[in-house]
């Protein structure tokens, strides 16, 4: 049986860009580096909410996953749990068109680091992923 995907319309506009591309960097022609299908500005918003912490944005005190918060607590099973809580929780609410393929969050208590390993793809297309890799620690 086939798969049925659904391509996004903007998708298919190579000249219609969807929104800004992380790092923000300054872009050959443009001001910054854009991006121009979906898969890449989702990957985009994800990062800049798991990187934000709850209160940091004005109009939004809830946005953000609050991830930085989490470093100064002892670092546990029960830690482990909080981050994939608070991850699904913010994911869920503020990107409900992102879809959570894997996460996985790795800690290293010896350099009170922690490693987040997630695989993201959109609802209507789970074919397109991008991998977020991030390690948060206190330096």
């Amino acid at each position: 049986m086939a798969a049925e995907i659904k391509i996004n319309p903007i998708d298919l506009n190579p000249d219609m860009a969807i929104g800004m591309a992380i790092p923000i960097m300054q872009g050959a022609g443009a001001i910054f580096n854009m991006n121009y299908l979906s898969i890449d500005q989702a990957y985009a918003n994800a990062k800049n909410l798991l990187l934000t912490e709850r209160g940091e944005r004005i109009m939004h005190p809830d946005f953000g996953c609050n991830l930085r918060s989490l470093l100064f607590e002892n670092i546990t099973n029960v830690l482990q749990t909080e981050a994939e809580e608070s991850i699904n929780e913010s994911f869920s609410y503020w990107l409900p068109y992102i879809f959570i393929n894997n996460l996985d969050i790795i800690t290293q208590p010896d350099t009170n680091t922690i490693r987040i390993n997630m695989v993201i793809s959109l609802q209507n297309n789970t074919l397109d992923t991008r991998s977020i890799n991030m390690t948060l620690n206190t330096q």
